[in-house]
């Protein structure tokens, strides 16, 4: 990893080098960590130093284009791979007594020895929902989005709600529909920065559209034949939950 950012060998195109190949690049480790196994061996991430963007024979790619090049399997071991060395270089030090803290023996996780708490690396649930009346489904586009682009509503959990209670509010403070009859689809690791996505379905109990002007700037309902062309790829959880409801809805 050379920050978040993701080092690939131009050979073989792939994520993961063995010991021999990462021979050179130990002049340019900064850190290393044990990420868990991989393929049944050992796995390591190391923290590179920029200076390897020298090696010829390597280049770097950011998370979101690895994302649509890359499987499932590496995709997530890329994400984990980030997340760790975030969490270790912004918890260097308790937040509680200032001590350094240290790697724990048998753990992913730093402890406070003064403190004697564990410190482990923080993931943010958020949910994802594509809400149904008939054949169509809500999309919205956010504030920061470009014109046409859209994705399905997503939020993240507060403190104490369950992930039913985060959906129903989510889609009411953002777009003023009411939901029922919610069903869960699936999730994706998400490590911008550091989100855990559990994607939902749900009917629509009522159709009026009440945009915040916040977080959302516009949201519209679109039959199933009629897309939008600016949809997020099959690759992310939102294009996987769109084309999820497509093919239920086509099928009858």
């Amino acid at each position: 990893m050379v920050g978040r950012d993701v080092l690939v060998a131009h050979e073989s195109n792939g994520l993961v080098v063995d010991r021999d190949a990462a021979d050179i690049m130990k002049f340019y480790c900064q850190q290393r960590l044990l990420l868990g196994q991989w393929q049944g061996v050992d796995c390591e991430v190391w923290d590179l130093s920029p200076d390897c963007k020298a090696m010829s024979d390597y280049s770097t790619i950011d998370l979101r284009s690895l994302l649509r090049t890359v499987s499932d399997e590496e995709f997530s071991l890329a994400s984990r791979a980030v997340q760790l060395l975030e969490w270790q270089r912004n918890h260097q030090y308790c937040g509680s007594c200032g001590e350094r803290t240290t790697e724990a023996a048998n753990d992913h996780a730093l402890q406070c020895l003064p403190c004697n708490i564990s410190l482990y690396p923080r993931i943010s649930p958020c949910v994802i929902v594509i809400v149904v009346n008939g054949e169509r489904c809500l999309l919205g586009r956010q504030a920061s989005w470009p014109e046409g682009r859209f994705s399905a509503l997503a939020g993240f959990l507060e403190a104490g709600e369950s992930a039913e209670q985060a959906l129903h509010r989510e889609v009411f403070e953002e777009v003023g529909v009411h939901i029922d009859n919610i069903r869960y689809v699936g999730s994706q690791a998400w490590p911008f920065p550091g989100q855990l996505m559990l994607g939902f379905m749900a009917d629509a109990t009522t159709s009026d559209i009440q945009v915040d002007g916040l977080e959302i700037a516009e949201a519209r309902w679109y039959h199933y034949s009629e897309l939008p062309e600016l949809l997020p790829s099959i690759q992310s959880l939102s294009g996987r939950l769109i084309a999820h409801f497509v093919k239920q809805v086509s099928a009858t």
